[in-house]
């Protein structure tokens, strides 16, 4: 929708001079006690109506790749020869049992959010300006706009820092700001800000963040002047602490791990960004806390004059649908991490790599998750809106698709990063059903091929932007041998196929890209498979996975592939080749060395060790050295559906239109249950292995019904339970 579609005739507004957050109000009279409100203020805000905050939304509105920034002042590592497209929402709320007949106060407190973020310019510049504010109130015939009436002024927060914190200050804070006893001094008059108005608006109709619970910190160690505090927990949000007595300076820092001697180690979320609160009291406020971040952190040190109440844990307020158990600790360990560490990785409606150090919606990241993330939580709606935000990152006129997205700048590759366009498409379809999207966006995908077309040179990719990013496979715990061109166009491959498989879905014609799938076959198999060998590349850093996923390995090559890994029961791969190392055994009937990989403890190479290591949430690298808050290598929680409970569909079902139950045989699990819950139903798999046989139990939801196939032979399924014993 247009500004005037929505907004009418207000204004966007801003402060004269440049802040980081300020408070605005106005006063309008309606002679109907019902009335709406369509508010956007950026980058985050607070609404108030007389008083009373309106919502328990969080970091709204949504982020996204707000609108166009000169080049020139963003300050790449890397030139943006890129054209975009951006969009804006806009919350929309009933705030009829706040108002009242005559007149009435509007209260908005605004923070930069990632809008106006001035302080880490890793990525380069990405401020798109000051943060501004537009609204309309409609009551029956009444209405009432944002526009050079609405007043404002700095509020008690000083400084608001997505990455670092907040600086607040409450002294001569007038508390009345919002309602009709509000002191008039100090409010100035806005500037009008006509940039904004260009840009399409949607009202987001998706999940917001929220506090979604609250954890008891415990303190660990005294320093005399401030304490340590341990949330049990790596998390993301804030605590809330009290003060009572004025004139003093609260004091916070946060971190996910701490030295032998209590002190915080902050390497994992960047020594040089190091996340902190400050607060100076009044004797007013009693409790304090910041208002538009959320800090990634299990431990935090608080000076000795303030005590912590609690720490609120914020993000995207997806529901967990599903549930995973099974005789393995470390496989359960890793499902429930899983959970924890995506959730903590979405916020203002993006997936992000990490909560605390980059904060950005990696392409490369949010791909390789996003099928556990479809699975795993009610996300259709999360999904659907980062799918757009790739796409208007999309060059509307070569096809190159971003690292990020929205983009914040940002390295990654060509494939494994901006196949996200194919391949988020595709789990959003297939499970959700929604060809209508499809339909929207499928133009977009046949321009990704045709840039990934220029990229290669004899039918392997080859490059991606002049003076970028190429990444091939990425945090492989030893340094990575694995070629970039090999990874990139076998990842490619399967793009190619899963973007035929969509073609099929709309009835579009897949000539074109039939040959290109077999074109590039054709040149991995010539360039990287050599006639004295059954192996790609000699098996390094599961290439014989990715050459597996693309369709051009053997059984051999598979038989190969199981022997090693079945030896060494360890990962040596990176983020993609881990992922499709484990689908690719348990699609090739090789379950028990796939459950002997997620099972496994040894050192650095392995999710148990991460467990081992006490992580809450999964690391980074397979190491620790680097972010202890990363879902990447979770992806593969999509095949403990998947292949250990066997939750999947027909070939050609979309939206769970054809229910199968397919479990992959293995002789190392006694028992596993668990269940998702799809657009048509819940899904529930159980079994328990005993006296030599298996018991099965599985549970439909009404007026669902599907297929059982085990040891190749097929069993009708019914709404309600079905039980089997073989």
């Amino acid at each position: 929708m247009t500004h005037y579609e929505i907004f009418k005739n207000a204004e966007w507004i801003e402060p004269q001079e440049d802040l980081t957050s300020a408070i605005f109000r106005d006063t309008f009279e309606i002679k109907d006690k019902k009335a709406r409100i369509f508010i956007c203020g950026l980058g985050y805000f607070t609404l108030y109506i007389n008083g009373k905050r309106v919502s328990d939304d969080e970091l709204v509105p949504a982020y996204t790749d707000y609108l166009r920034r000169e080049r020139s002042e963003m300050k790449l590592s890397y030139p943006l020869r890129d054209k975009m497209d951006h969009r804006i929402y806009v919350m929309e709320y009933d705030i009829s049992k706040f108002i009242k007949k005559g007149k009435n106060v509007i209260g908005v407190m605004l923070g930069g959010g990632y809008f106006h973020q001035t302080d880490r310019k890793a990525e380069g510049n990405m401020d798109y300006g000051n943060i501004r504010l537009c609204f309309r109130i409609t009551s029956g015939s009444d209405e009432f706009v944002s526009s050079k009436s609405t007043l404002y002024k700095q509020g008690f927060i000083k400084k608001s820092s997505l990455y670092y914190g907040e600086e607040h200050d409450y002294n001569g804070f007038d508390y009345n700001w919002n309602t009709l006893e509000a002191n008039p001094d100090g409010w100035k008059e806005p500037v009008i800000n006509e940039d904004t108005e260009d840009v399409p608006f949607y009202i987001q109709d998706f999940d917001t963040d929220k506090v979604v619970k609250t954890v008891k910190p415990v303190k660990v160690h005294d320093f005399g002047d401030h304490s340590l505090y341990d949330c049990g927990i790596n998390l993301t949000g804030y605590p809330v602490v009290k003060c009572e007595k004025a004139g003093e300076k609260i004091s916070l820092k946060f971190a996910e791990n701490i030295n032998n001697d209590f002190t915080l180690n902050c390497r994992s979320a960047g020594y040089e960004q190091i996340a902190y609160d400050e607060f100076i009291t009044d004797g007013i406020t009693k409790e304090f806390y910041p208002r538009f971040l959320w800090h990634g952190f299990r431990y935090f040190t608080l000076s000795n004059n303030a005590a912590p109440v609690k720490v609120c844990e914020v993000h995207t307020d997806l529901k967990v649908t599903s549930g995973f158990e099974c005789s393995d600790d470390t496989i359960n360990w890793l499902y429930n991490t899983y959970i924890h560490t995506q959730l903590s990785n979405v916020h203002s409606a993006v997936p992000s790599d990490c909560p605390h150090r980059e904060r950005l919606g990696y392409t490369g990241d949010g791909q390789l998750c996003a099928g556990a993330g479809m699975l795993s939580f009610d996300s259709q709606a999360f999904y659907k809106k980062w799918i757009y935000d790739i796409i208007d990152c999309q060059d509307k006129t070569t096809g190159h698709v971003q690292h990020t997205a929205p983009f914040a700048g940002g390295g990654g590759g060509p494939a494994g990063w901006g196949g996200a366009i194919i391949s988020v498409v595709y789990h959003y379809v297939k499970y959700f059903g929604d060809t209508e999207l499809l339909e929207d966006v499928y133009d977009n995908m046949m321009l990704y091929v045709k840039y990934m077309e220029s990229r290669c040179k004899n039918g392997i990719v080859v490059k991606e932007e002049p003076k970028g990013w190429c990444l091939g496979d990425w945090c492989t715990p030893e340094k990575i041998e694995i070629p970039e061109p090999y990874v990139n166009t076998c990842l490619y491959i399967t793009h190619l196929v899963l973007l035929r498989k969509l073609a099929v879905m709309v009835n579009k014609n897949t000539s074109e890209l039939d040959k290109l799938i077999t074109m590039h076959k054709s040149s991995i198999i010539q360039k990287y498979f050599p006639d004295d060998d059954m192996s790609f590349l000699g098996g390094i850093q599961g290439a014989d996975a990715f050459a597996a996923d693309c369709g051009i390995a053997g059984y051999k090559t598979l038989e190969m592939m199981n022997r090693k890994y079945g030896t060494i029961e360890k990962f040596d791969t990176g983020i993609f080749g881990t992922y499709y190392l484990i689908k690719n055994l348990f699609k090739a009937g090789f379950a028990d060395t796939a459950i002997k990989l997620l099972k496994s403890e040894i050192p650095d190479h392995s999710f148990g060790w991460m467990k081992l290591q006490g992580a809450t949430t999964l690391w980074e690298n397979w190491n620790g050295e680097a972010s202890h808050n990363h879902p990447m290598f979770g992806g593969c929680v999509k095949y403990l559906y998947e292949n250990i409970l066997g939750i999947v569909q027909g070939r050609n079902s979309i939206g769970f239109d054809e229910i199968v139950i397919s479990p992959s045989d293995n002789h190392i699990l006694d028992y596993a249950k668990g269940f998702v819950t799809t657009v048509k139903g819940k899904i529930a798999v159980e079994y328990q292995k005993k006296d030599g046989g298996i018991d099965f139990v599985i549970t439909l939801d009404k007026n669902m019904e599907g297929i059982f196939i085990y040891k190749r032979k097929k069993y009708k399924l019914a709404a309600g339970k079905n039980k089997f014993t073989f």
